[in-house]
């Protein structure tokens, strides 16, 4: 994400609403999901991730990136 910013596309990375992307990421240990979101000047900020246990992504996972993509936006500092 360094290299080539957010928008690496699919299987990478997955929109899922409202400026709120996933970062899917496989390795022998498992399957994780790192929800963030873009600021201007092309900042990355990671929101919450989580071990993938389910075909679907659990409410609560996405409560909680929804709930500080929410922090982050209302907050100039960042």
């Amino acid at each position: 994400m360094c290299e080539f910013g957010s928008n690496l596309g699919m299987p990478h990375t997955r929109p899922i609403e409202g400026g709120l992307f996933e970062l899917r990421i496989k390795s022998k240990e498992g399957i994780a999901r790192v929800f963030f979101c873009t600021k201007i000047g092309k900042k990355i900020i990671m929101l919450h991730s989580y071990v993938k246990k389910s075909q679907k992504t659990p409410k609560k996972e996405l409560k909680v990136a929804q709930t500080r993509m929410s922090e982050v936006t209302k907050n100039e500092t960042f």
